[in-house]
């Protein structure tokens, strides 16, 4: 009688040399595509009918070949989405992660760590706590200052939020009825949505008008700070913006922070785009008095240049996030923190959460600071240059100047009364720019009108880039009516 087998192999449980191919078969394939960007289009799409139609089957009952897998992505997915790491794609915020910061994505994902308490993840939460020391110490944040990485800001911005009501008023529903919430009319969608889903009724949200410069007009938020304690509200939270993603625009932080204290309100800044831009000169000028802030969002998808999904929150006083998010069932009683341990479960909603930290510690290392500096102020050098470009051209006008790396502009309207014919031409002006592929950019309002928008922060864009656009730009501009 043969002998049994007392573990016989899963056929899920792969050997170590099919692994190794198929390892082999996918970095081929990602670093193919890394390298050849430039000859590829910055974006392609189909509607929805087209992309599912070849992939409308269903689950295959038994294996389909590796190869003929592959191919089905290369030929029907892979092609039909934007290409953000692609040198063209200067539109909305882009992501653009290094090659290093991906490995590390990929090693977190095959490891399959679970990071919400710490003795299941010890070292790669511990790799956490360390990517947000630096992070406190960036923005200037006290020690004892912590927080949790994310997956993006929207999370992070509604977790402040709901910390922020926590301090605020408790669990008390009479009381949360009455919160009111303070930004400006700029501030990312995220942050109101945010206030939503903490249960701030929605006509508390209070977006407050803008200066020429599109940062939050502080005697209108002390006027209707005044006006709701008043009407026996409770005004909770003031955020402040630290690069808006239609502009760059920084609010004024340290006026902000010392009139927040003053109040008692929570201060929160939203620096899911432009938090990273402290680790060069102009950024830091920008954004002084970050570090007085109560909570901060950041995004290392952003301008830390790793792989989606990457946010983080900071907060002065870890325990509030504790105090909002920690629950104790019975199930987990064996990883209970005993105070010095860190479970980030607690500092957030998420239970099951992925380690996002490898990425950025791995990318960091290997390059080194310096060149992640570099590399963040060259950007913001870009969208400055392409200002001098735009206004050197005859047909061209800003409509808001280079700040944190944003810059917004159009062609000089043919009949400066007439608005709707300016705003049209700006519109087939941006298709046109689109249409062949090399470029991604994309349109905001500023003060009403409609502008074109890059955000040239990624780092296979090059200054020449920039002057290439511009000049694509006013040739449209002259033939366009």
């Amino acid at each position: 009688m043969p002998a049994i087998d007392p573990h016989p192999r899963s056929p899920l449980d792969l050997d170590f040399d099919t692994m190794r191919t198929l390892g082999h078969d996918v970095v081929q394939l990602v670093a193919g595509h890394l390298a050849s960007l430039r000859q590829q289009p910055a974006h392609t799409s189909l509607d929805r009918r087209s992309a599912e139609a070849p992939l409308a089957t269903p689950p295959p009952a038994q294996a389909v070949a590796w190869p003929e897998l592959l191919a089905t992505l290369r030929q029907h997915v892979l092609p039909h989405a934007a290409r953000e790491p692609h040198p063209g794609f200067i539109a909305y915020v882009p992501s653009c992660p290094t090659y290093p910061a991906m490995l590390g994505d990929w090693i977190a994902t095959g490891y399959n760590f679970f990071a919400g308490v710490w003795p299941i993840a010890a070292g790669p939460n511990a790799v956490e706590l360390l990517v947000l020391d630096w992070f406190r110490q960036w923005l200037g944040m006290p020690a004892g200052s912590g927080g949790l990485l994310t997956s993006g800001g929207s999370n992070a911005n509604f977790t402040a939020m709901v910390a922020a009501r926590d301090a605020a008023v408790g669990d008390d529903p009479a009381r949360i009825a009455r919160l009111t919430v303070y930004m400006s009319d700029q501030t990312h969608s995220s942050v109101i949505r945010a206030a939503w889903m903490a249960g701030i009724p929605r006509a508390n949200v209070r977006l407050i008008a803008v200066d020429s410069e599109h940062r939050i007009g502080c005697d209108e938020l002390a006027a209707a700070v005044e006006r709701d304690r008043a009407a026996g509200l409770i005004p909770m939270l003031v955020a402040g913006n630290a690069g808006t993603t239609n502009t760059g625009a920084v609010d004024p932080l340290p006026e902000l922070a010392r009139w927040c204290r003053e109040q008692g309100l929570w201060f929160h800044v939203d620096a899911a785009y432009g938090g990273f831009s402290v680790l060069c000169e102009r950024g830091a000028r920008a954004l002084a008095g970050i570090g007085q802030a109560d909570s901060v969002t950041m995004d290392p998808h952003k301008w830390l240049y790793v792989p989606f999904e990457c946010g983080c929150l900071l907060v002065r006083d870890p325990r509030r996030l504790v105090s909002a998010f920690s629950i104790h069932p019975e199930y987990p009683k064996d990883v209970e923190s005993d105070g010095v341990d860190v479970n980030f479960a607690d500092h957030g909603e998420q239970l099951t959460r992925r380690s996002r930290a490898i990425k950025i510690w791995l990318s960091l290392c290997y390059f080194g600071l310096d060149a992640i500096r570099a590399a963040i102020a060259e950007a913001m050098e870009r969208a400055t240059q392409a200002e001098t470009f735009v206004r050197a051209a005859p047909g061209l006008e800003v409509l808001s100047p280079a700040t944190l790396g944003i810059l917004c502009f159009r062609a000089r309207p043919l009949d400066a009364s007439d608005a709707a014919a300016a705003d049209a031409r700006t519109e087939r002006i941006n298709a046109a720019l689109n249409a062949d592929g090399r470029w991604l950019i994309s349109t905001t309002r500023i003060r009403g009108a409609l502008a074109l928008r890059i955000c040239p922060i990624g780092f296979r864009t090059t200054m020449q880039d920039m002057r290439e656009l511009i000049d694509e730009t006013a040739r449209l501009a002259a033939r366009i009516a």
